[in-house]
C-alpha cells in the first residue's frame, strides 16, 4: 500500500483552525465580538477543509483497494 501524498495547500485547514483560535482568543482579550465571530468562522472553515481532505484520502484508499482487486482479477483470469 502506498503512502498518500498530501499537498501543503491541502493542510491549510489546520492553519485556519489555529489562526481562527488565535482570533477568537484575541477577541476575548479585547472584548471585540466581531473578532470572536471571525475566529469562530475561520475555525469552522478549517474544520470543513480537514473533513474534505479526510474524505479525499479515504476515497483514494478505496480506489487503491479497487486497483488491487482488479489486478488480482486479471491474474486469476489469465491463469485459467
Amino acid at each position: 500500500m502506498r503512502i498518500p501524498r498530501v499537498s501543503p495547500k491541502n493542510l491549510t485547514g489546520f492553519l485556519d483552525k489555529v489562526i481562527g483560535l488565535g482570533k477568537e482568543f484575541a477577541g476575548d482579550l479585547v472584548g471585540k465580538r466581531s473578532l470572536i465571530e471571525a475566529g469562530e468562522a475561520q475555525q469552522d472553515k478549517g474544520t470543513e477543509k480537514l473533513k474534505a481532505l479526510r474524505a479525499q484520502l479515504e476515497a483514494d484508499a478505496h480506489t487503491a483497494k479497487a486497483e488491487v482487486h482488479e489486478t488480482r482479477e486479471k491474474v486469476a483470469a489469465g491463469a485459467k
